[in-house]
């Protein structure tokens, strides 16, 4: 017999963000299904807060059928967001 067990947000975001390299307990996830903005964007499902306490970067995503919300996370992972404040002060000189 095949066992299903629902994961949370918070827990999917969290082992994400383990596989980067980050201290997950440095980030903040909440999972809003009631906030006015979700309903005011029409996300049914409502949004994902992921906010990094160390930084203070925070990014919103929206929930629900179709929503491409853990992807984006990861695409933004990629691009450097939610990195240390070391590591984005060392990109930036760089790109000078």
């Amino acid at each position: 017999m095949h066992s299903t067990t629902k994961v949370s947000s918070e827990e999917v975001v969290k082992g994400l963000l383990r596989s980067w390299g980050h201290d997950a307990e440095d980030f903040e996830i909440e999972e809003d299904q009631s906030s006015e903005l979700a309903t005011l964007f029409g996300m049914v499902s409502g949004i994902v807060m992921v906010r990094r306490r160390s930084t203070g970067e925070e990014r919103l995503y929206a929930k629900g059928p179709g929503s491409a919300w853990f992807g984006t996370l990861l695409m933004d992972l990629a691009r450097g967001h939610f990195a240390a404040a070391s590591t984005r002060h060392s990109r930036a000189m760089l790109l000078q």
